[in-house]
């Protein structure tokens, strides 16, 4: 059964998380997991370390000679038993953590249902702990569903932010206390009301930028996310060799003192601005969910690049995933800012088919590579986290 030791983030200048869009404007909520991986190999080499001792530890597909024909590029894959899986950060109001919602509801509802609130189920984006449970016991979640009529008192679910989030009721009693309570009156808030409160808003906040020819200033928009007090985001760690060494310590204790140093430096975009800085802890119980058996459905809880022996099972045979291009700009001391390569992964919430023994999935090479000369841009490898970290799941009960 795995075992997440569950790290809160708070965000008190609040936060930009990168889309496709091309423009600043848009911000996600979630951070993915390939980039809280970046982050942290990126702020460890700053602090010192070498990259290559942190990333040989887990499985990997190196580019090690580049051509001018893409089809002639060679890798070098690379097997090793990773010491620890990471989720995606996911919203967290309170004590209740959320996590992505299924990519397909088909087998959780009567087919009725479906069709009938569709566009209420199409809104939802996250859903708690409590809901994911039933989710992977394979149980119907009709009578669990919060009410049509946004004026009816929920009974066994209900729902936050127009409908964004589904909890149970009996979950709701872990809110922030603002969420439950009348500031005025201290009264106890109906469920109902919830539907209103938000865990995060997003706003397009107006920035300057001046030209370093003609000193001309020009107006452009930067979308910020910001959270409730007492909410933010939480990232879950699978540990295997918690105790491994990394340099003078173990890799738990770099893995903390890593997270300090970026709570200071910041996640995401617009971080000269304020944003992405952030405190976190540690939560006092872990989570338990159950492990994939090799054959069965299994729930992803972070982005999944998949080896190629992996593939013709675990998504030929899957019941619904989405995929999504990442691709991006780096960083580096070495060179000039530019593109990775894009890379697919899979992503959270999609439900594959469990092959062997995890760790699946590896982590790539992205370095850019220029056609025409088969030069790449970078002299080091530039990392992108596709391990999947999936939860196992029942086959849905009719």
């Amino acid at each position: 059964m795995p075992t997440l030791e569950v790290i809160r983030l708070s965000f008190p200048g609040g936060l930009h998380v990168g889309t496709n869009s091309v423009t600043l404007e848009a911000s996600g909520v979630c951070i993915p997991s390939d980039t809280l991986f970046a982050a942290l190999v990126d702020v460890y080499r700053r602090s010192g370390g070498n990259p290559d001792d942190w990333v040989q530890l887990f499985p990997r597909a190196q580019l090690v000679q580049a051509d001018a024909n893409r089809d002639k590029d060679h890798w070098q894959h690379t097997d090793a038993a990773a010491p620890f899986l990471l989720t995606s950060a996911f919203p967290y109001a309170g004590d209740v953590y959320f996590f992505p919602k299924p990519a397909s509801w088909g087998q959780l509802f009567a087919p009725e249902l479906l069709k009938e609130r569709r566009k209420e189920l199409d809104r939802i984006s996250y859903v708690s702990l409590g809901i994911l449970r039933l989710i992977l016991q394979g149980e119907r979640l009709d009578d669990w569903l919060f009410p049509a009529d946004p004026n009816q008192e929920p009974d066994k679910g209900a729902a936050l932010q127009g409908n964004t989030f589904w909890l149970t009721a009996e979950e709701c009693e872990q809110l922030p206390h603002r969420m439950l309570f009348d500031r005025r009156c201290k009264r106890k808030k109906l469920l109902r009301i919830l539907r209103r409160q938000q865990i995060f808003s997003e706003v397009r906040v107006p920035r300057v930028t001046v030209s370093r020819i003609t000193s001309a200033s020009e107006i452009f928009h930067a979308g910020r996310v910001s959270f409730t007090p007492d909410c933010g985001l939480w990232l879950g760690i699978q540990w295997h060799k918690p105790d491994a060494r990394l340099g003078q310590t173990t890799l738990r204790e770099m893995l903390e003192h890593l997270l300090s140093l970026l709570g200071d430096d910041g996640l995401g975009g617009e971080r000269t601005a304020g944003y992405g800085a952030f405190r976190w802890q540690r939560a006092p119980e872990p989570l338990q969910l159950p492990d994939p058996a090799p054959g069965a459905p299994a729930l992803l809880l972070s982005r999944y690049h998949p080896r190629a022996r992996e593939l013709p099972d675990v998504l030929t045979r899957a019941q619904a995933y989405a995929l999504t291009a990442v691709g991006g700009w780096l960083r580096t001391w070495d060179a000039a800012a530019q593109r990775r390569r894009r890379l697919w992964l899979v992503r959270e919430g999609s439900i594959v088919r469990a092959v062997d023994q995890m760790p699946w999935g590896d982590v790539v090479d992205v370095r850019p590579v220029y056609r025409g000369s088969g030069t790449v841009g970078v002299e080091h490898p530039v990392w992108r986290y596709g391990l999947a970290l999936a939860v196992g799941m029942q086959e849905a009960r009719p």
